[in-house]
């Protein structure tokens, strides 16, 4: 275990060999790792042993998706950890904006089921209910990890100053918002826009910038970090995608059981999203990436990692070859 740690500063980190290392608790070794690899504990004086007990329960409360699982929540926390480090964003942020970041990505998919928001909606489950159709599932992961937090047995942020406890949640729960894949162009847009515009200058820091910047600035880095498998080695980006190609036709057989129609790149008969991902890469992943570096020039590295991936999907549907 030690040693695959050892490699947890690069991006090349392979999340599968932790998952085998770890005995199954990729999330919480990952995460008290990047606690304690930014100094946070130290920094805020955390309570070490209630840590412990919050990131158990939060493992514990990840079902065994195909994709939306504790291994995924695992990566993107060490996306989120190297975006930091080494991707240019740690420069940028204060120890309380990394103790923010790091926190969103270790509960941003808590409890997910495996079913997207439409479907959430379109069943009236109750978790659309109870977030009045608005991002269901982001709405759940929040108010679950929250109440986990709130348990004196996990309240590791209890001896931090009420006003730092109140920032911290509501940037997490601003960034994990971010995540519903529905806001996505329109904070690509804002990256592009207002950030990219505010920081010309290579010599502004994060402290210098009013606070609805401040959080655009972490909503893009959990952006970049729950899509890192995008920018991994080919052979682990492409067992991600194919683990996310399974969640989703199952969400597809349920939608045929239940008598609904079969949504698109759902149906185990068609083509799923292995088929499809070059038009993903291009629509979606690169404008969000080159934004992201646009900002953060450290974090051009990703970009020739993107573009190997996409060129490996345009071969193999050129080829007409499967993944």
């Amino acid at each position: 275990l030690r040693a695959v740690l050892e490699k947890v500063d690069d991006w090349s980190f392979d999340v599968f060999e932790l998952e085998r290392e770890s005995e199954g608790r990729p999330l919480q070794v990952m995460t008290w790792h990047a606690f304690l690899r930014h100094g946070l504990i130290a920094e805020f004086d955390l309570d070490h042993v209630k840590l412990v007990n919050f990131l158990r329960v939060v493992e514990s409360g990840h079902q065994d998706n195909p994709y939306h699982n504790a291994t995924h929540v695992a990566d993107v926390v060490q996306s989120m950890h190297v975006l930091l480090l080494n991707g240019g964003l740690g420069r940028f942020v204060s120890p309380l904006e990394t103790l923010a970041g790091l926190l969103a990505a270790s509960v941003h998919d808590f409890e997910h089921r495996g079913f997207n928001n439409d479907f959430l909606v379109k069943t009236s489950d109750d978790w659309a209910i109870d977030s009045n159709d608005r991002s269901p599932n982001e709405t759940h992961h929040l108010s679950q990890a929250m109440r986990v937090l709130l348990q004196p047995e996990c309240n590791f942020l209890h001896r931090m100053p009420q006003a730092q406890q109140v920032y911290v949640r509501k940037l997490v729960i601003d960034m994990v918002l971010a995540t519903d894949m529905a806001e996505h162009m329109a904070i690509v847009s804002k990256l592009k826009t207002d950030l990219l515009k505010r920081l010309q200058n290579p010599d502004d820091l994060i402290e210098e910038v009013q606070d609805p910047l401040r959080t655009l600035v972490m909503q893009g880095a959990i952006k970049m970090a729950d899509i890192g498998h995008l920018y991994a080695a080919t052979d682990v980006h492409v067992i991600w995608s194919e683990r996310l190609e399974e969640e989703l036709f199952r969400q597809g057989d349920m939608e045929r059981a239940l008598g609904q129609p079969v949504s698109q790149l759902m149906d185990r008969e068609k083509e799923g999203v292995t088929k499809t991902q070059d038009g993903f890469f291009k629509g979606v992943a690169r404008p969000l990436a080159q934004a992201w570096v646009g900002l953060f020039p450290a974090s051009a590295f990703l970009l020739p990692l993107l573009d190997a991936n996409c060129a490996y999907w345009s071969s193999a549907a050129a080829a007409g070859m499967p993944p």
